[in-house]
């Protein structure tokens, strides 16, 4: 018998990449992405006003090695939700973002792959349903 639960989870409220060096992401975040930095933030971090959940990039903890890892990863990290895939993909590839996967039309519309300094894959996509599904 599935066991009931007394508590409800609401999913998400906060993303943090551990990165290799945290100056030099939240340079990439804020100048390549065009994230605005939050005015404060918890030491060793740059937390970004991404909605509707908050991002950070944090500094690794002493011991944890990033560099044991494939770089780039090999699935996608996490997905950021623009309005204009194709104009943010150009704007990327003129500023020197390595693109993993090129733009083309997928399950959430115009996607695509960049790849940020520290090998996470990034999914760029613009729109929030699947093709096959209607609401």
């Amino acid at each position: 018998m599935a066991k009931t639960f007394s508590f409800q989870l609401s999913g998400p409220s906060f993303i943090g990449l551990y990165v290799r060096d945290v100056k030099a992401s939240g340079e990439f975040y804020e100048k390549k992405m065009g994230f605005k930095r939050y005015p404060f933030s918890f030491p060793n971090a740059v937390q970004f006003g991404t909605y509707p959940i908050p991002f950070a990039v944090i500094q690794a903890l002493p011991g944890m090695d990033l560099d044991k890892y494939p770089k780039p990863t090999n699935a996608n990290s996490i997905w950021f939700k623009t309005n204009n895939s194709q104009s943010v993909h150009d704007a990327l590839v003129e500023s020197g973002v390595k693109i993993l996967k090129p733009i083309t039309d997928g399950p959430f519309g115009k996607q695509f792959t960049i790849e940020d300094p520290d090998g996470y894959a990034i999914l760029i996509y613009d729109r929030d349903l699947p093709n096959t599904i209607t609401v």
